[in-house]
């Protein structure tokens, strides 16, 4: 089957492999190493990870933070059920977003947000626009909702959705604190870079004094993420932009590694994504420039993208036919060894999804 077919993409995963919870420590998590050369597969964890790595790899760490950006609440008038789904911020109070609702939304539509002092965050959109993602409501708050803590941490529909089918809440308490890494700082993302997730700040100080060096990105997670490949060609599906950054120190000491010979670790997709997409926008693909800008490159098997970043990557299990699976196998450069790499992990019941285990794609 040819690796421009969406449904080269699709495997059986069994329901009850796809983690909704937590464990009870990050770094308890399962790892499977996908050795690219040898194509052979080890089962380890991530605290196996100060054997597998050295003083001549970089991690780089996607530090963006989850901000609680799903808004619940009511029409004013009709009472009907509302749910506004924060993206990005023009104003103080002003936020364009995607919006849910059992009536039509044209601009003079009016709602108000519940929040946990009792007050009540009252909004009316202004606009309509279409996106990649479909279409985008801009509202105009009585006040800043984030600033409020009017919303709900914005956790994956799958996760929602199993929950509820379990009976049980579909959000936990301190959860975005347990959702977000532990070295999360620029706030401004609706889903969790969640490789991360699987570091403690003792896993982290431990690689460092191996002299494995630590550094931080930034790539804000937009609701596109979560947008699946409807095409049955993947060279045909629209790949949402996200704005990413990168700080002038961190740029000189990534491409002074890279000069070096040292071997990049790109912690999620997010970060592989930013520093490949990042080096593709500056004069020389092999030097990276600080600063902020909006990347949207598409990685797929046949793409024909040169990877010149990440040498290595560290990631979840990710959805059937989803753009993160298709950059997982141009990475590894073998679509049937990474469906071999998923059905293995199936077999031997490790953890899908945000909550889940991790793989980590390596030369040995």
């Amino acid at each position: 089957m040819g690796h421009f077919e969406t449904s080269a993409y699709h495997f059986d995963l069994p329901q009850e492999l796809i983690a909704d919870t937590p464990l009870e420590t990050r770094d308890q998590s399962r790892l499977l190493v996908v050795n690219r050369r040898s194509k052979t597969l080890e089962h380890r964890t991530i605290r196996d990870l100060v054997s597998l790595l050295s003083s001549q790899h970089v991690l780089v760490a996607n530090n963006t933070r989850v901000f609680r950006a799903r808004l619940l609440g009511e029409r004013l008038g009709t009472r009907g059920k509302v749910e506004f789904f924060l993206l990005s911020k023009s104003d103080s109070n002003t936020w364009q977003g995607m919006m849910k609702t059992g009536s039509k939304v044209l601009p003079g539509f009016q709602f108000r947000i519940p929040v946990s002092s009792g007050a009540v965050i009252e909004a009316e959109v202004i606009s309509r626009s279409e996106g990649p993602e479909g279409a985008l409501f801009t509202a105009r708050f009585s006040s800043d909702p984030v600033n409020a803590d009017a919303g709900e941490v914005p956790l994956p529909p799958y996760i929602v959705q199993k929950r509820a089918s379990q009976g049980i809440g579909t959000v936990f308490k301190d959860e975005l604190s347990v959702y977000n890494t532990v070295f999360s700082k620029e706030s401004g993302s609706v889903a969790a870079p969640t490789a991360g997730r699987h570091f403690t700040l003792d896993l982290i100080e431990k690689l460092r004094s191996m002299g494995v060096s630590w550094e931080e990105i930034t790539l804000h997670v937009g609701i596109g993420t979560f947008k699946p490949v409807s095409t049955d060609d993947v060279r045909d599906h629209a790949m949402h932009a996200e704005t990413t950054a990168i700080s002038p120190e961190v740029a000189v000491r990534l491409n002074d590694a890279k000069k070096a010979g040292k071997s990049i670790v790109a912690i999620g997709t997010t970060t592989a994504r930013t520093l490949e997409g990042r080096a593709l926008l500056g004069k020389d693909p092999h030097v990276l420039e600080p600063g902020v800008a909006d990347v949207n490159l598409y990685i797929h098997p046949g793409s024909g993208h040169q990877w010149t970043w990440a040498d290595a990557m560290l990631t979840n299990f990710h959805l059937p036919g989803s753009t993160l699976l298709m950059m997982v196998a141009s990475r590894i450069g073998d679509l049937d060894f990474t469906l071999e790499a998923y059905r293995t992990a199936i077999r031997e019941r490790y953890r899908f999804y945000s909550y889940g285990d991790a793989m980590l794609i390596m030369d040995r």
